[in-house]
């Protein structure tokens, strides 16, 4: 008889990003636009705004406002705490933030992000485990497999597969809790 388990763990809520991290930060040393380059940002995800509050802000602005630098339309009031945290939510698309006092704008000190749909991307299908084909018109019955999603561990007799690398540290976190536990029940993870 053979028996299959599938064990599916992950982060509750989106991952978080510090502006900037690691070794700079939302200020006008840190190139900005390399560090965005660097990030994967989905819906749900956290962008967390760390600085001065003394000395800046952070304002989120349409497209022309980003260009043009300039925080005369917002998207909404101009952040100060120096410690804000942006939510992802809403729309997949691009995001827009400048610091609103001219120069410093101009100087780089503005950051455009683009926003993905969590499953965007996702085309790692792994074959059904059944002999019988779907039938015409029905979805396939794989497994998929998404980079950035939770990670999954499929286990059947003598097989283990694993997928998904982890995106955050809570996702890593997660990714360690299913390694030990594999690990005590005997089964090795290859």
């Amino acid at each position: 008889m053979a028996a299959a388990a599938t064990v599916f763990v992950g982060a509750a809520s989106g991952a978080s990003y510090t502006v900037g991290e690691p070794g700079g930060g939302w200020d006008t040393q840190t190139n900005l636009t390399a560090w965005a380059s660097t990030v994967d940002l989905r819906r749900g995800d956290q962008l967390v705004f760390r600085y001065d509050a003394s000395a800046y802000d952070v304002v989120e602005v349409t497209r022309a406002g980003y260009l043009s630098c300039s925080a005369a339309s917002p998207v909404s009031a101009a952040l100060r705490t120096g410690n804000d945290v942006v939510r992802l939510d809403g729309a997949a698309g691009w995001r827009y933030f400048i610091y609103g006092v001219e120069g410093r704008c101009a100087a780089g000190m503005k950051l455009q992000v683009r926003v993905t749909d969590a499953g965007a991307g996702c085309n790692n299908t792994l074959p059904s485990p059944s002999l019988a084909p779907a039938p015409p018109g029905a979805p396939s019955p794989g497994i998929n497999i998404c980079s950035g999603g939770p990670p999954t561990v499929i286990m059947t007799p003598g097989v283990i597969s694993y997928g998904a690398a982890p995106r955050s540290s809570a996702n890593l976190s997660s990714s360690l809790l299913v390694a030990m536990v594999s690990l005590l029940l005997g089964i090795i993870v290859v």
